[in-house]
């Protein structure tokens, strides 16, 4: 969810605060939008007071997230099949790797998440 974070200083020469904005979280670049008589800077939908109304586009830095790179480090071999225990030790699941290295698992909690502790356990021994 994008964030307007703001920044404030007193400008003694100008007698009033100057304020800084900048946009986090989101990939879509900083607008301003009116509506109603009103001034958002969006994605956030933040609303700028009646002063705040001279603001340009030049004055949101816009903060790109950072996205988490996928671990291709694992020792995990294409199309094999690791056999794992389920929590109640009454079943057995079969995680299986496919040729590109991604792991899918045939437990119920898989096909609603498309995560589960099966694929966690067989990570943890690859390491």
């Amino acid at each position: 969810m994008a964030r307007v974070m703001i920044s404030e200083y007193w400008d003694h020469g100008k007698k009033k605060a100057i304020r800084t904005y900048s946009l986090h979280d989101t990939i879509y670049p900083p607008g301003l939008m009116k509506l109603n008589g009103d001034m958002y800077i969006m994605p956030g939908w933040y609303k700028l007071e009646k002063h705040e109304h001279d603001i340009k586009l030049e004055d949101i830095k816009h903060v790109m997230p950072k996205f988490l790179k996928k671990d291709n480090n694992l020792n995990i071999d294409s199309n094999k099949e690791y056999k794992v225990m389920s929590s109640k030790g009454d079943k057995e699941y079969v995680v299986k790797s496919d040729s590109t290295g991604s792991l899918s698992c045939e437990c119920p909690g898989y096909g609603f998440r498309r995560r589960c502790r099966h694929i966690d356990q067989v990570t943890k021994s690859l390491i």
